[in-house]
Parts: C-alpha cells; sequence; structure tokens
C-alpha cells in the first residue's frame, strides 16, 4: 500500500513546477491570487497548437481545486472564446464527461495533463465524427489543408447567396407580407441581403463555417417552402415576417417626421427690437477724439411691473470668459451670449499669437533685412565713387528719414498697432465691467427692497387676519412679539 500524498503537498509540487517552467511548454500554469492559503484557483494558459485553426492563438484557462483534489478532479472553464467539442460555447465550462483526462481520472494526473489534453483535442483528427449534411458541401469545395478564411475559396459564400435569392420569389406570400415592405420588394430577399450584409466582414473560420452551414439549412428550408405550400418550413417563413411586419409598422409609427425642405433652423442672433444691454456714453469728438470708454446701462434696473414670471427679481452675477467680462442674467446661458464670447475670445487669442509671432520671428527678420539693405548701399556707394565720375557727386544715399526701414515699419504698423488694439480692448472690458458692476449693485439694492416691502405687506395682511379673527386685543396673545415687528412697513 502507497502512501497518499496529502493536498496542499501536492499542489506545492505542481505549483513549484508550474513556476519554475519545468514542464510543458505549450502549456502554463499558476496561482490566480497568491494569498489563497487553501491554493484553490488557478489560471492557465494553452497554446493553440501548429497546423490548425488554433495556431498562434493563447487561449486562458480557469482551474479550480476542491478540497477533494486530487482524489476528484478540478474544474476547468475557458475564459477565452473557442471551438471545442468538450467546451459549452456559452460559459466556457469543460464537460467532464467528454474529456478522457477528466472522465477516466486518476490521482496520479495534475492540472499539466488536463492542459495538455485540451490542447491534443484541439488537433483535428482523422476518425472524428463527420460534420453536419449543410457542412459536408462546405468541406467538399473546400481544400483539406484550410486553415484559415484566406484558404476558402472566395465564391463559396456568393454562390449560396445567389442561390437563396433565386429560392426567394418562389414562395408565395401574401398580399399583406408581400407589399409590407414596398411595392416590388421581396421581403424574403430583403432579410437575406440584410444577414449576408452584416456578416460579410467575418473573417475567422469559427465564425464563417457555422455560418456557411446554417446557409445551407436555411437553403434546404426554402427550398421546401418553395416546393411544398402546406409544409411546416412555410409556416414558420411567413410567422416570421409577420412578426418583422408588425415590428416594422410600430418603428414607423414612432418615427419622427422629417423635416421639410424649407426647414430654417432657429438663429442665435438677436431680435431686431432687443434692446442693448451697455451702451457706451463716451463718444469721440473733435477735441477729444479718442475719450476714455464709459458705459451706462439705460434700460436696467427693470421696474418690478415688468419682470416676468413669479415677479421677483433675480440679481445678475458677473463672470469672466477669457478676460472678458459678462453678465449671467438667465439660466440657460442663451446661445447668442456663447456665440458672441466665442467670437470676442478667438479675436483676442489670434491677435496675441500674432503679436507674439510678430515679436519672436518677424523682429529678427527685419533687422537682418535692413543689414542686407545697408551693406548693398554702401557697397554701392564704393563703386561709385572708385569711377569718380560727376553722376557719382550727384548721388545722395536713402536715409531712414526718407524711407522707414524693415524694423522701422514693423515695430509702428505692427507690434505697435497690435499693442494698442490690445489695450483699447482691455480699456474697454474694464468699462463695461465697472458697468456691470454697478448694475449689479443697483439690482442687488432693488431686490433687497422689494424683499422688504413684500415682507410688510405679509406682516399686514397677517395682523389683519389676527384683528379679524381676535380684534382689538390681539395683541395681548402674542407678548414676546416686537413693536417693530407688530407695525408694517410703509
Amino acid at each position: 500500500m502507497t502512501a497518499k500524498i496529502p493536498r496542499n503537498f501536492r499542489l506545492l509540487e505542481e505549483l513549484e513546477k508550474g513556476e519554475k517552467g519545468l514542464g510543458a511548454e505549450a502549456c502554463s500554469y499558476g496561482l490566480d491570487n497568491p494569498e489563497d492559503l487553501l491554493m484553490s484557483d488557478w489560471n492557465g494558459t494553452i497554446l493553440g497548437p501548429p497546423h490548425s485553426v488554433h495556431e498562434n492563438r493563447i487561449y486562458s484557462v480557469k482551474m479550480h481545486c476542491g478540497a477533494q483534489y486530487p482524489d476528484i478532479p478540478p474544474t476547468i472553464q475557458f475564459i477565452s472564446q473557442v471551438n471545442l467539442p468538450c467546451v459549452n460555447p456559452r460559459n466556457g465550462v469543460v464537460d467532464p464527461k467528454q474529456l478522457p483526462c477528466l472522465a477516466n481520472w486518476k490521482r496520479e494526473n495534475t492540472m499539466e495533463t488536463i492542459l495538455i489534453e485540451l490542447r491534443s483535442g484541439a488537433i483535428p483528427h482523422p476518425s472524428l465524427a463527420r460534420p453536419p449534411i449543410a457542412l459536408q458541401h462546405v468541406s467538399a469545395t473546400t481544400p483539406q489543408s484550410a486553415t484559415s478564411v484566406s484558404d476558402i475559396p472566395s465564391n463559396l459564400g456568393l454562390a449560396l447567396y445567389r442561390a437563396l435569392l433565386r429560392l426567394a420569389p418562389k414562395i408565395s406570400l401574401p398580399d399583406d407580407l408581400a407589399t409590407g415592405w414596398g411595392p416590388g420588394k421581396n421581403p424574403i430577399a430583403i432579410h437575406i441581403q440584410k444577414a449576408f450584409r452584416r456578416n460579410v466582414g467575418d473573417t475567422s473560420p469559427r465564425i464563417v463555417y457555422p455560418a456557411l452551414g446554417a446557409g445551407y439549412r436555411m437553403l434546404s428550408v426554402l427550398h421546401n417552402a418553395a416546393t411544398s405550400p402546406k409544409s411546416e418550413h412555410r409556416t414558420s417563413i411567413l410567422a416570421l415576417l409577420q412578426s418583422r411586419l408588425e415590428e416594422r409598422r410600430r418603428s414607423l409609427a414612432n418615427r419622427t417626421a422629417p423635416r421639410p425642405i424649407s426647414y430654417d433652423p432657429k438663429s442665435d442672433r438677436p431680435h431686431p427690437g432687443t434692446l442693448p444691454l451697455l451702451v457706451k456714453v463716451s463718444p469721440p469728438s473733435r477735441f477729444n477724439p479718442d475719450p476714455k470708454p464709459l458705459y451706462a446701462t439705460p434700460h436696467r434696473p427693470l421696474p418690478q411691473a415688468e419682470l416676468g414670471g413669479t415677479g421677483r427679481r433675480k440679481v445678475p452675477h458677473m463672470d469672466m470668459a477669457g478676460d472678458i467680462p459678462f453678465l449671467r442674467l438667465t439660466k440657460p446661458q442663451p446661445a447668442v451670449l456663447s456665440r458672441v464670447l466665442n467670437q470676442k475670445v478667438r479675436k483676442r487669442t489670434t491677435r496675441i499669437i500674432k503679436m507674439t509671432e510678430l515679436q519672436n520671428d518677424g523682429l529678427p527678420t527685419a533687422k537682418l533685412e535692413d543689414q542686407w539693405d545697408a551693406e548693398i548701399m554702401r557697397r554701392v556707394q564704393q563703386e561709385r565713387g572708385s569711377r569718380g565720375n560727376s553722376r557719382s557727386m550727384a548721388f545722395k544715399p536713402v536715409s531712414e528719414q526718407d524711407e522707414p526701414t524693415h524694423t522701422h515699419v514693423l515695430k509702428r504698423h505692427g507690434i505697435q498697432e497690435m499693442a494698442e488694439i490690445l489695450t483699447r480692448e482691455r480699456q474697454n472690458d474694464v468699462a463695461r465691467a465697472d458697468a456691470m458692476r454697478l448694475l449689479v449693485k443697483q439690482e442687488k439694492a432693488l431686490a433687497e427692497q422689494e424683499k422688504a416691502q413684500r415682507d410688510a405687506e405679509r406682516r399686514a395682511r397677517w395682523e389683519a387676519k389676527m384683528l379679524e379673527l381676535h380684534g382689538e386685543g390681539w395683541r395681548d396673545r402674542f407678548p414676546h412679539l416686537k413693536d417693530s415687528e407688530a407695525s408694517p412697513v410703509h
């Protein structure tokens, strides 16, 4: 009688073998959680065998060793999607009855034995069962060495597509189904075209071969429905088309009406009768062509009678958008305000970038141009002086006062002009901010005044009600009532 190795010792031995890579090169395994003291959950990887559809692919496996391991085999589940006879295609669980090493489990078997068995099961064997009838046609027209979609004849799917379309008009349909998708359109052909259009990008043999098998099975279904109108295949086709037609009608009923051709979207530009919030009150004059900007708010704050909604005043808030002040009057922010702010921010950013480019790139280039002009002028003067003719005496060099240099033009009409524009914009924004700040103060003062007036009116209504209920001595019922609170504010 041989001694049995305990479970933990057996798992420690397999863990050491897996971490040191002493097993098969095509398989590897290790603990899922290094802190798992029971060593129950394991991860494994399998390299797809060569000369098969699994070549150069890596499959991940989860293995769970229960408390009775190694007397009872572990449970195996594929994380990666794989097409094997012993693997459930929905959840990836390996059926122990279909894998020989699990069905005939021995205590000497290990997790490496299971991984090697799974890898060997992925290699096609000539003694395997024949494929379904629909796939036999595919195999008959496909070379035995075809292991990828590139090896499948390109006209195989096209021939199946044409055969299905040829059978579609031969099936008799009721009038409501025949015209449900439009006049002259066969609903069966429409569904065939949609299915092929949806699967035309599939390239994996694992997906292509079952799709071709389903296509050939549908070919036999359509053939039976066309030859025998009372067959169950025709009934199932009519039921499918009827459900699809009802779904199509519900979808068309819930679809929004298309926009007319003359659709004119709502513009975000201000209306012609809109009153401006700020008005510039410092126009240029003959004596002061460039006065300091000053703004006012002639149409704000609005009187209480013109307030809409609940009639309560909402105090605006000042905000900044790229150093540009503006007032938030309503929520959500109007589209016209967003458009104007975006335009101003983009324009200011473009001007700053342009002035920086002139200072960093344009100014050194202008200085080089001036140096080149000065050198050319010096050489011309030397050449004319060496000739000694009378014309050289009449020649006068062009001075900076007669013709400005490149540097002077760039500084005056480029950098300085851009700086003046940015300065005027900044002064204008500061003046607008002052006017907005003053408007906010006025709005706050009016809001507090109107709130006090509402409180006084509410107090007066309450006192009138108390007088009506309790008479002249109603104040004696409230000894803690202050005199300031008892007297209404007028």
